[in-house]
Protein backbone atom coordinates (compact mmCIF):
# COMPACT_ATOMS: atom_id res chain seq x y z
CA UNK A 1 0.00 0.00 0.00
CA UNK A 2 1.66 3.47 -0.81
CA UNK A 3 1.86 6.02 2.06
CA UNK A 4 -0.36 8.60 2.14
CA UNK A 5 0.31 12.32 4.26
CA UNK A 6 -2.79 12.79 6.47
CA UNK A 7 -3.26 17.21 7.51
CA UNK A 8 -4.73 17.16 10.66
CA UNK A 9 -6.52 20.67 11.95
CA UNK A 10 -7.20 20.86 15.48
CA UNK A 11 -9.77 22.93 16.76
CA UNK A 12 -8.97 25.92 18.46
CA UNK A 13 -11.25 25.03 21.84
CA UNK A 14 -10.09 21.47 22.03
CA UNK A 15 -6.96 20.36 20.99
CA UNK A 16 -8.17 16.84 20.93
CA UNK A 17 -10.69 17.53 18.15
CA UNK A 18 -9.94 18.62 14.81
CA UNK A 19 -10.41 17.79 11.02
CA UNK A 20 -8.45 15.30 9.01
CA UNK A 21 -7.56 15.62 5.32
CA UNK A 22 -6.01 12.06 4.06
CA UNK A 23 -4.15 13.13 0.48
CA UNK A 24 -2.00 10.83 -1.73
CA UNK A 25 1.52 12.26 -1.63
CA UNK A 26 3.23 14.54 -0.02
CA UNK A 27 3.46 17.09 -2.30
CA UNK A 28 -0.69 17.27 -2.58
CA UNK A 29 -0.57 17.23 1.86
CA UNK A 30 1.76 20.04 1.17
CA UNK A 31 -0.33 22.32 -1.32
CA UNK A 32 -2.99 21.84 1.30
CA UNK A 33 -0.85 23.05 3.89
CA UNK A 34 -0.31 26.40 1.95
CA UNK A 35 -3.92 26.85 1.30
CA UNK A 36 -4.79 26.40 5.19
CA UNK A 37 -1.97 28.77 5.64
CA UNK A 38 -3.20 31.58 3.17
CA UNK A 39 -6.88 31.07 4.65
CA UNK A 40 -5.44 32.23 8.20
CA UNK A 41 -5.40 28.88 10.36
CA UNK A 42 -2.00 29.23 12.90
CA UNK A 43 0.53 26.91 11.99
CA UNK A 44 0.20 25.48 15.84
CA UNK A 45 -3.53 23.94 14.71
CA UNK A 46 -1.33 22.17 11.69
CA UNK A 47 0.05 18.63 12.02
CA UNK A 48 1.65 16.31 8.99
CA UNK A 49 1.66 12.84 9.20
CA UNK A 50 3.04 10.34 6.63
CA UNK A 51 2.00 6.78 6.50
CA UNK A 52 0.18 3.56 4.90
CA UNK A 53 -3.07 2.34 6.03
CA UNK A 54 -2.44 -1.52 7.31
CA UNK A 55 -4.57 -4.57 6.69
CA UNK A 56 -6.79 -5.62 9.49
CA UNK A 57 -7.73 -9.33 10.10
CA UNK A 58 -10.75 -9.88 12.50
CA UNK A 59 -11.35 -13.50 13.83
CA UNK A 60 -13.85 -14.04 16.82
CA UNK A 61 -13.88 -17.11 18.93
CA UNK A 62 -16.40 -19.93 19.13
CA UNK A 63 -19.53 -19.84 21.26
CA UNK A 64 -19.85 -23.61 23.39
CA UNK A 65 -22.34 -24.36 25.79
CA UNK A 66 -22.22 -27.52 28.01
CA UNK A 67 -25.10 -29.08 28.82
CA UNK A 68 -26.18 -31.97 31.01
CA UNK A 69 -27.32 -35.38 29.10
CA UNK A 70 -30.10 -35.55 31.56
CA UNK A 71 -33.32 -35.88 30.27
CA UNK A 72 -35.32 -33.86 32.75
CA UNK A 73 -33.24 -30.45 32.66
CA UNK A 74 -36.52 -28.39 32.60
CA UNK A 75 -36.82 -29.78 36.27
CA UNK A 76 -36.67 -27.93 39.21
CA UNK A 77 -33.46 -28.98 41.02
CA UNK A 78 -33.51 -30.93 44.52
CA UNK A 79 -32.80 -28.66 47.64
CA UNK A 80 -29.08 -30.51 47.35
CA UNK A 81 -28.77 -29.78 44.04
CA UNK A 82 -29.87 -26.24 44.40
CA UNK A 83 -27.55 -25.53 47.30
CA UNK A 84 -24.06 -26.96 45.62
CA UNK A 85 -25.20 -25.53 42.72
CA UNK A 86 -24.61 -21.61 44.72
CA UNK A 87 -22.10 -22.93 46.64
CA UNK A 88 -19.95 -23.91 42.54
CA UNK A 89 -20.18 -27.44 43.44
CA UNK A 90 -22.02 -29.91 40.97
CA UNK A 91 -23.55 -32.92 42.60
CA UNK A 92 -22.37 -35.95 41.49
CA UNK A 93 -20.85 -34.60 38.46
CA UNK A 94 -18.66 -37.42 37.53
CA UNK A 95 -21.02 -39.30 36.88
CA UNK A 96 -23.02 -36.81 34.59
CA UNK A 97 -20.33 -36.88 32.64
CA UNK A 98 -19.46 -40.48 32.17
CA UNK A 99 -23.52 -40.21 31.66
CA UNK A 100 -23.46 -37.49 28.78
CA UNK A 101 -20.36 -38.95 26.98
CA UNK A 102 -22.03 -42.39 26.73
CA UNK A 103 -25.26 -40.89 25.53
CA UNK A 104 -23.32 -38.41 22.92
CA UNK A 105 -21.84 -41.44 21.50
CA UNK A 106 -24.66 -43.08 21.04
CA UNK A 107 -26.85 -40.40 19.68
CA UNK A 108 -25.36 -37.34 18.37
CA UNK A 109 -27.36 -34.18 20.04
CA UNK A 110 -27.52 -30.08 18.33
CA UNK A 111 -26.93 -27.88 21.54
CA UNK A 112 -28.71 -24.84 20.73
CA UNK A 113 -26.30 -22.00 22.55
CA UNK A 114 -27.65 -18.63 23.52
CA UNK A 115 -25.89 -16.14 20.50
CA UNK A 116 -25.22 -13.06 21.29
CA UNK A 117 -27.23 -10.31 20.33
CA UNK A 118 -27.15 -6.28 20.09
CA UNK A 119 -29.52 -3.79 18.71
CA UNK A 120 -31.26 -7.26 17.00
CA UNK A 121 -27.97 -8.02 15.09
CA UNK A 122 -26.39 -11.48 15.91
CA UNK A 123 -22.49 -10.98 17.12
CA UNK A 124 -21.81 -13.78 14.46
CA UNK A 125 -23.58 -11.99 11.50
CA UNK A 126 -21.26 -9.14 11.79
CA UNK A 127 -18.18 -11.17 10.97
CA UNK A 128 -18.39 -12.34 7.45
CA UNK A 129 -14.99 -13.73 5.73
CA UNK A 130 -13.34 -11.09 3.21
Amino acid sequence: MPEQVMVIVADPDDPKHGEINVVENAQKGARLVETLLEAGFDQARIRVFSGAEMDMQVRHRPVVALVSGDANEGAAPSGDEAANRDNGNNVDSSKKTVASATQSESRKEEVAAEHYERNGVRFSTAFRPA
